[in-house]
């Protein structure tokens, strides 16, 4: 009785062994597959290039002093301004930062702090005044030439912010 479990336990191990052949070999060939493109395209692939740095910025936009290597980012805004110049509601987020002499580091953070209410209604005012075509160039140049005149303005000091630096313009409103 004992010889008659064991044969019908290995025929039944044959009956299992027979049912998943199949999904062994066709496992068996994907993964031969896999590692086969995987080494196709490690041979065929040329070597990663290395970055290089284009003069005058990615965009080829506004060039920054000879001095600027000495100059200092300071945070001047972060506000949420709205512009319906298109016709359409368009709301933005925008942070805007300028470069100051290290000398004028300490002052220039010190006007910001001061003088917040006003750096953040103008730089309203400039986003809901700009044309649709200002807003979407690639480098922004009329709205940073229009945020580094209203921020002279403010600062009583056209010469404090060197250059107005828009590190993020997002926007957002229907259709968009």
């Amino acid at each position: 009785m004992a010889e008659e479990k064991s044969a019908e336990n290995a025929a039944q191990a044959s009956k299992r062994k027979g049912r998943l052949a199949p999904f062994i070999v066709v496992g068996a060939l994907m993964l031969g597959e896999g590692i086969g493109v995987f080494l196709l395209a490690k041979a065929l692939s040329p070597p990663p290039i290395s970055a290089l740095a284009m003069e005058g910025g990615a965009l080829g936009g506004e060039q920054i002093d000879a001095t600027s290597g000495e100059m200092v980012e300071v945070d001047i805004a972060d506000c949420r301004p709205s512009n319906k110049m298109s016709g359409k509601f368009v709301t933005f987020q925008i942070r805007v930062s300028g470069l100051v002499d290290p000398k004028q580091r300490e002052a220039a953070q010190e006007m910001v702090r001061a003088k917040q209410a006003r750096i953040d209604d103008a730089v309203n005012i400039v986003v809901r005044a700009a044309q649709p075509s200002e807003l979407n160039e690639p480098g922004l140049e009329t709205l940073r030439r229009r945020l580094r005149h209203e921020l002279g303005r403010v600062f009583g000091d056209d010469e404090l912010v060197r250059q107005v630096l828009i590190p993020q313009l997002l926007q957002s409103g229907p259709g968009l």
